[in-house]
């Protein structure tokens, strides 16, 4: 029996099977089978109300044929799907980290989002951070290597102008150890790379199809797409949208193509252009 991603995920949220039918609008039978299929005990009773951030968001999801989960509840004029969580004075989550936390048992580091494309997919299967998205990477260390490289891999990685950092991330070994084997070997410094502020920007951002840019670096706030610089802050969209036109902006830079995150500069408008059209 092959059980559907979305009964499987709310199954494994802790939901009974007549609440889990409902949800999805399947057969209570079906969801019992899917329950026995995974090896999963009987639910006591379901869960009532919004006991957790966990239990919220399973209720603003809604799935499709396809296996993703699609955000029902407030997304921000920037694309981002929040909940609120604690009350009065409880403040916005992003359901993105949230559903990585459903699905990982872990906080996320760093920017987390969905890497599937569909729009406002939130399904924890579908969500990475920064640090699954690095491992993702072609030029990220191979899975399983021992968490201490051995010196002579620190070596060639030093001959090859790496800092002590960068070695440091790839072998999974501390930045002092590096630092002892630069010294015990008499290799000077790395040459210091200056990043342009295109090169952070390019780093930061990703094809979205369609002429589109999406914005996948550190969110201020966990919602306004920012970027750090030569130690200050910058609105991405602003700044790109300075950068374009060649003049400051005006009120709230927002894209006029439809597409809430966007971020390319083309496609960003100030609040005298919103007022021309």
């Amino acid at each position: 029996m092959t059980v559907r991603a979305d009964v499987a995920e709310l199954l494994r949220a802790g939901y009974g099977d007549r609440t889990i039918a409902r949800q999805v609008g399947v057969s209570i039978g079906s969801v019992t089978r899917a329950r026995a299929e995974l090896g999963m005990p009987k639910a006591r009773g379901g869960i009532k109300g919004a006991g957790s951030i966990e239990d919220l968001f399973w209720r603003r999801v809604k799935p499709t044929d396809d296996g993703h989960l699609e955000w029902t509840g407030t997304i921000t004029n920037k694309g981002t799907p929040v909940l609120k969580w604690g009350g009065r004075s409880g403040r916005n989550h992003t359901a993105y980290r949230v559903a990585f936390r459903i699905a990982n048992g872990t906080e996320p580091n760093g920017r987390t989002n969905a890497t599937c494309g569909h729009p406002n997919c939130v399904a924890p299967d579908h969500v990475a951070d920064a640090a699954v998205r690095y491992s993702r990477r072609p030029d990220a260390r191979p899975p399983g290597r021992p968490p201490n490289a051995s010196r002579d891999d620190i070596a060639r990685l030093l001959r090859a102008g790496l800092s002590n950092q960068r070695i440091a991330l790839m072998l999974r070994t501390d930045g002092k150890r590096v630092a002892r084997v630069r010294s015990d070997l008499g290799i000077g410094p790395a040459p210091v790379k200056v990043v342009t502020f295109a090169e952070k920007w390019a780093a930061a951002t990703e094809d979205a199809g369609g002429g589109h840019l999406r914005w996948t670096g550190r969110l201020r706030d966990g919602v306004t797409p920012s970027l750090v610089y030569r130690g200050r802050d910058y609105s991405a969209r602003r700044a790109a949208f300075e950068e374009h036109h060649g003049r400051a902006a005006v009120g709230h830079v927002l894209p006029g193509c439809g597409e809430d995150w966007c971020v390319r500069a083309e496609h960003l408008e100030d609040q005298p252009m919103r007022e021309a059209l």
